[in-house]
């Protein structure tokens, strides 16, 4: 085989596992809390369920999903932890013996709604997709909605009955401008956004009827993006680390003052989101996009990076590590306690 022919197979499939899986979090991946708030679970790479106490983070027991986890969150009353794995299917495991009892494949990328007992998933094609409403506790579906384009996140409100979704916008509406060189700051970000060439579609729906809310083309896109939908307004945070406030039709951008969002967090009661980066971390509360720093002590080697987060019913947040580090961060941004994982 030539090194055209390899390059081309190479590519080939890279592009194919791009468009129908996740890339690993190369560590921990996620983590997640139980709705009484005694029971942490962690997971990642090393396909294992860690099951921790929240209060020491010391490792109760260790279970063998067998598959590389990505996202997780907890069902309403406990009995059930979803995980979204590296292949974008749905594990709905009992927390009683830690066994699954359903898998849904091709369910993910997943927004989670606790207190309603509700998840939206998505799966993805360049002209047509479809976002579906599951039960957190059995999977069961509740609903769906097809759209005409290509859908890159969904975020459900708190109460699980809104969900907004983002996709890939026309290209006739996409229009490019050289950066003048004096903008800095948010507001190059804010110019280079408005004249990239790329525009997205927001669309908001009912839940779980689909009905359709309102749709709009907007001028804002990002890579690997979550969407928090709050009462009045909706934001979307994503890697490049210029995320979006919306309100109507206006479009607030701002930074989060960590680097690259590598990690991404929403809390379940949608008043919260935690971003990191390599060893810093930004907590956000959405009433006025109040912004804490943090910072994890550096270890030798390689740089660590964050990679997932969760929250507690009380506002504590957990994150997790490339390099295998839980770290607990208390409702006000100060880290609490750093434990290694394994």
């Amino acid at each position: 085989m030539n090194k055209t022919i390899l390059f081309v197979a190479l590519f080939t499939l890279l592009l194919a596992f791009s468009i129908d899986a996740h890339t690993p979090k190369n560590g921990l991946g996620d983590a997640a809390v139980s709705p009484d708030g005694k029971i942490l679970v962690a997971g990642g790479d090393s396909r294992v369920l860690y099951i921790m106490d929240s209060s020491s983070l010391e490792v109760k027991n260790r279970v063998w999903l067998k598959t590389g986890i990505y996202e997780m969150e907890f069902n309403k009353d406990g009995s059930i932890l979803v995980v979204e794995d590296t292949s974008e299917d749905l594990y709905f495991v009992k927390t009683k013996d830690w066994q699954v009892l359903k898998t849904i494949k091709k369910g993910g990328p997943m927004s989670a709604a606790p207190a309603a007992d509700l998840l939206a998933g998505f799966t993805s094609g360049y002209k047509k997709s479809t976002a579906a409403f599951y039960s957190m506790t059995d999977g069961a579906l509740k609903g769906k909605v097809e759209f005409p384009a290509k859908i890159v996140s969904v975020g459900l409100n708190a109460k699980g009955t809104r969900m907004m979704l983002m996709a890939v916008g026309p290209k006739e509406m996409e229009i490019k401008k050289k950066r003048p060189p004096e903008l800095k700051g948010i507001e190059k970000d804010t110019f280079v956004q408005k004249y990239d060439g790329k525009v997205s579609i927001l669309a908001e729906f009912e839940v779980p009827t689909g009905k359709k809310i309102s749709e709009k083309t907007v001028f804002y896109s990002t890579s690997s993006p979550q969407i928090l939908v709050g009462e009045k307004k909706t934001y979307i945070i994503g890697y490049s680390n210029v995320n979006a406030e919306i309100e109507g039709d206006n479009i607030t951008l701002f930074n989060g003052k960590s680097s690259f969002n590598y990690g991404m967090g929403i809390s379940p009661d949608r008043k919260a989101f935690l971003l990191g980066g390599l060893r810093d971390g930004t907590l956000v509360h959405v009433d006025g996009l109040a912004m804490t720093t943090f910072r994890i002590d550096r270890l030798p080697g390689w740089p660590e990076y964050y990679k997932g987060f969760g929250f507690a019913p009380d506002g504590t947040g957990y994150a997790v590590t490339t390099s295998f580090r839980l770290v607990k961060i208390d409702k006000t941004g100060k880290i609490v306690n750093t434990v290694p994982v394994y």
